[in-house]
């Protein structure tokens, strides 16, 4: 029974030192977003998505993470995945205006123009003196552009 005992105290000693551990060996929220973008600017998309997995997971109720993991799907042509992800960030920030860019970007993709417009006319309620992501959807709706991250 002594050494039962002894040997159940070791296990649990191992496993809660094990679960220590594993608290270390994990990313923050803020490191996997900047691992994040910084595969997407190597447009290593695979990698991408999974580091944006992981990050939603963590952060449920941020529209950006949701955002570049819709346009990483984009990217990698999971076009009802990326679809179904825009909607998801425009849930949660209906004014979000690099979604409402890049979910005009994947219409376009898709050859939905009428959607494309409609997001374009959104941003420019969002931005009557103009901004950055209104003149992207431009160029990319007038084939002027072809977006890279």
């Amino acid at each position: 029974m002594k050494y039962l005992n002894i040997y159940f105290l070791s296990l649990v000693l191992l496993i809660s030192f094990d679960l220590d551990a594993s608290k270390y060996d994990k990313e923050s929220a803020s490191d996997l977003y900047k691992k994040a973008t910084k595969q997407l600017k190597e447009e290593d998309y695979k990698s991408a998505l999974k580091t944006l997995k992981k990050y939603t997971k963590s952060k449920k109720k941020d529209a950006d993470g949701w955002t570049l993991l819709a346009f990483t799907n984009r990217k990698l042509k999971n076009y009802n995945e990326a679809e179904s992800l825009y909607i998801k960030a425009l849930n949660l920030d209906p004014d979000n205006k690099i979604a409402i860019e890049y979910q005009g970007e994947l219409f376009v993709e898709l050859g939905r123009m009428e959607e494309a417009n409609a997001n374009l006319a959104k941003l420019r309620e969002l931005c009557p003196n103009s901004c950055k992501e209104l003149e992207m959807l431009n160029e990319y709706i007038s084939g002027n552009k072809a977006k890279a991250w």
